[in-house]
């Protein structure tokens, strides 16, 4: 059996592992980033939207999610001049046809609509939640990879985490492959995995929920669409199609009855897509929470370890921002936002 000795072992190699051990470097820690590239993982399977406008949320999620995506430009912009990768950043905002109200929207007539989007079929009341949009995520996650890798601070390791031995200030993890690991912290980041680590010091109240996948020939749209029970986001020559919302467990097959669900839906919003041949389809594996909400924060009986998991459908948007607050805990430098009510022990599951 083999040892290393880190400040922190980050545990999941996914885009909110990536970016927390790229933070955590740049804040002057040492890290080792211990994953396995797991079929069905939300990270390469989502559609990159980054909606915080959309949907419900409190007041204090809300103000998260809308300073994670507002990161977006620069650090997209870091990790290009860091690694010489282009990643497709769209901020024209995202258009809203399933009669959702909200007062940050800007209301569009059909006239307006149209303009915007020529190709969208429909003719009922719409709305654009401008400074909202998308990030090609497959580029994003190339890009961390890239980064990483290039980071002295920074050891990656192909393997999986089997258990944890937390104590109050100190964690050791063991691998499949005989690693030993120890650190002053473990950071908790295996996406929809992250559940079934042996030795975290509680239940971790994560679960898998399948969304599906389609990816259409042909892109006739500017804009990221929201209808009322799938969205659309440009791909450049395509058009990506999403996504169901299924708890079957780690079942990451497709089916195609939700495949039929999802083409008749971008069929009926862009008439044009109702005969686009299908590229590609796939599931994902999003790591869902009871309330929705992600975990972020230490341990409440086992300061070694730190939760930044459970992101759900946001884990692309909240990546920048869960990424600072990792850093922040683990160094205990002073945090811009209040992240008890993401803490764990919010579900009591002793």
């Amino acid at each position: 059996m083999s040892s290393r000795t880190a400040d922190a072992i980050v545990i999941g190699d996914g885009i909110i592992g990536l970016t927390s051990a790229l933070a955590l470097a740049e804040s002057g820690a040492s890290c080792v980033v211990v994953g396995r590239t797991t079929t069905g993982a939300a990270s390469a399977a989502s559609a990159g939207l980054l909606a915080p406008s959309i949907g419900s949320a409190n007041d204090a999620f809300r103000s998260l999610m809308l300073a994670s995506r507002d990161r977006y430009p620069a650090w997209v912009k870091w990790l290009t001049d860091r690694t010489g990768r282009d990643i497709t950043l769209n901020r024209l905002g995202i258009i809203d046809v399933s009669g959702a109200v909200s007062p940050t929207a800007e209301r569009l007539d059909r006239s307006s609509l149209h303009s915007l989007e020529p190709a969208i079929a429909h003719e009922g009341p719409a709305v654009l939640f401008r400074d909202d949009g998308y990030v090609d995520n497959v580029q994003l996650l190339a890009a961390l990879r890239i980064a990483a890798r290039a980071e002295a601070r920074i050891a990656m390791l192909d393997d999986r985490v089997v258990g944890i031995d937390a104590q109050r200030t100190t964690c050791t993890v063991d691998t499949q492959e005989r690693h030993r690991l120890d650190g002053a912290v473990a950071i908790v980041a295996a996406g929809a995995w992250s559940s079934t680590i042996l030795g975290i010091p509680r239940p971790v109240p994560v679960e898998p929920v399948r969304g599906q996948m389609l990816q259409l020939e042909g892109c006739p749209l500017r804009h990221a669409v929201s209808l009322d029970n799938a969205y659309l986001v440009p791909r450049g020559d395509y058009t990506l199609v999403g996504s169901t919302l299924e708890r079957v467990g780690f079942e990451n097959a497709t089916t195609s009855a939700a495949l039929e669900t999802l083409r008749r839906a971008a069929g009926s919003a862009i008439p044009a897509l109702a005969t686009a041949s299908v590229h590609s389809a796939w599931a994902g594996l999003r790591p869902m929470t009871p309330d929705g909400m992600p975990l972020i924060g230490r341990d409440p009986a086992r300061e070694s370890v730190v939760y930044a998991c459970g992101h759900g459908k946001n884990g692309i948007l909240l990546a920048p921002i869960t990424g600072e607050c990792v850093a922040a805990l683990v160094t205990g430098t002073p945090m811009e936002f209040d992240l008890d009510h993401l803490g764990i022990e919010r579900f009591s599951t002793r």
